[in-house]
């Protein structure tokens, strides 16, 4: 296993456990994953990993009778999915002002504004998924007091998928990054996994 042990320069998991976390992660249909939780679910399966060595267990054995990778990222997700206490309304309309400001710097370049509660309504580009009664819709995406980030089409009874990212000014700039590259046709149409 080719591992980076914490408080080193690089990162505290194996680029193995990584892989296989991401690679877990495309198929779970109805959610889009932060780099940020990729990381921590690769950290959780590298020790894992690692615990189980300490019995004998090899890496690739786990697959007998778990999807130990499946598993770390839906545990790791969990905690951005259902924070432990609900926001309060200032604190999501902060972090719907935080990402407002993330999608539309520099870096990102999307042309958005607020949308009704805490969500952003975002202006499709020329290679977003087809989406809407007519193909046509924005997006928005958003955050509630009791769940994490989403994004949809902007038009009623249009399906959702799960952004996992921290509910944090770092958690908005990375879920600005998602939806990027959903605008720009990046990830295919989640909508339709």
């Amino acid at each position: 296993m080719n591992d980076t042990a914490a408080g080193t320069d690089g990162p505290a998991y194996s680029t193995e456990a990584y892989a296989a976390v991401e690679k877990a992660s495309r198929s779970h249909r109805t959610t889009l994953y932060a780099p940020s939780v990729l990381e921590h679910a690769a950290e959780l399966l590298t020790d894992l990993w690692s615990a189980g060595e300490r019995h004998g267990v090899t890496a690739s054995e786990w697959g007998w009778s778990v999807d130990l990778p499946s598993g770390a990222l839906d545990v790791v997700s969990r905690r951005y999915e259902r924070p432990e206490k609900e926001r309060t309304t200032e604190e999501t309309f902060t972090l719907a002002r935080h990402l407002l400001e993330a999608l539309t710097s520099d870096e990102i370049g999307l042309s958005a504004k607020p949308g009704p509660r805490a969500s952003v309504i975002v202006e499709r580009g020329a290679d977003t998924p087809r989406g809407g009664f007519h193909g046509d819709a924005d997006l928005i995406v958003g955050i509630a007091s009791n769940v994490g980030w989403d994004v949809a089409f902007n038009q009623n009874g249009a399906s959702l998928v799960s952004i996992a990212a921290p509910a944090s000014q770092a958690g908005a700039s990375q879920v600005a990054e998602i939806v990027r590259a959903l605008v720009h046709g990046e990830l295919g149409n989640p909508f339709r996994r």
